[in-house]
């Protein structure tokens, strides 16, 4: 082989190694901005959580800035797995949605939520514009937060709220419940953390439905709807898991992010979707 063709190889492989060097910082980067953003997400007034929760709370986490070149340091916790990386999210079979309407912004605060008296678990149902979705609460594991749940349920706080965000890259999520159906707003309390998982690949699975905050300590009436395996700090409470419906939330999923978006993975899912109504257990 020629010295110049070696030459040229070992040019070429350089610029391959680099290039795939700029690919995974600019992932990590992406995924741990997801995750500052999504720690904001439980009470916020006048300020519209998806766009706004980097500034919201000291809480929120900053972008990753790309390391140079010359010296890669893999963070293997931060490094995003085959699940994690964007992609396409096939389109249930079966699921129609009909015009949602109006969101409902629900003003009204609680000193605390009053008991509801649950135990094991309980049926959270969800019927909403595009279909019922049941999440199997589990009171045992996480009792304040179900009871809160099942408290602002009873009020009504729930129906005619907008799921407001959708996260389709690096973090799989559905978010719904805040205040004024958009991101913005309070209840007037918060519940402390229970039921966190490990800290780990995928601790979050699809299916899981767990307590969006600010911080620890702070989640209040904004929950998550996971529908595709998730890697996340362990500080959200998981509150139970879909039992039904979970073809409900990929539907919407698979639609994307609203147009205009400043961000085209995160954002107001392009598909509307609202809770008619909640229940619990009937």
């Amino acid at each position: 082989m020629t010295t110049d063709k070696r030459r040229r190889e070992l040019a070429r492989a350089k610029a391959e190694r680099q290039a795939q060097r700029r690919a995974e910082a600019s992932a990590r980067a992406r995924r741990n901005r997801l995750i500052g953003l999504l720690a904001a997400g439980a009470v916020v007034t006048g300020a519209v959580v998806w766009a706004a929760w980097p500034d919201s709370t000291e809480q929120a986490g900053a972008e990753a800035t790309p390391e140079a070149e010359g010296s890669p340091t893999p963070d293997e916790s931060a490094s995003p797995t085959a699940e994690a990386t964007p992609g396409p999210v096939a389109t249930p079979a079966g699921v129609t949605c009909t015009e949602p309407g109006a969101p409902r912004n629900d003003g009204r605060t609680w000193d605390k939520p009053a008991d509801q008296n649950l135990s094991g678990t309980v049926d959270w149902i969800l019927n909403t514009n595009c279909g019922r979705i049941t999440v199997a609460l589990d009171a045992q594991a996480a009792p304040k937060n179900v009871n809160a749940l099942a408290f602002l349920t009873d009020q009504g706080y729930y129906s005619g709220n907008f799921c407001h965000r959708l996260t389709t890259a690096g973090i799989f999520v559905l978010q719904c419940g805040s205040p004024g159906a958009d991101g913005t707003g309070e209840t007037g309390f918060t519940v402390p953390d229970e039921n966190l998982p490990d800290e780990g690949e995928g601790n979050y699975p699809a299916g899981t439905v767990a307590m969006a905050n600010r911080g620890p300590d702070t989640a209040s009436s904004q929950v998550f709807l996971v529908y595709k395996k998730t890697t996340l700090p362990a500080g959200y409470t998981i509150v139970g898991k879909v039992s039904e419906g979970l073809d409900v939330v990929k539907y919407v999923a698979a639609g994307g992010v609203e147009a205009g978006s400043s961000d085209a993975t995160d954002g107001p899912p392009a598909q509307p979707i609202v809770i008619k109504t909640a229940s619990i257990g009937n």
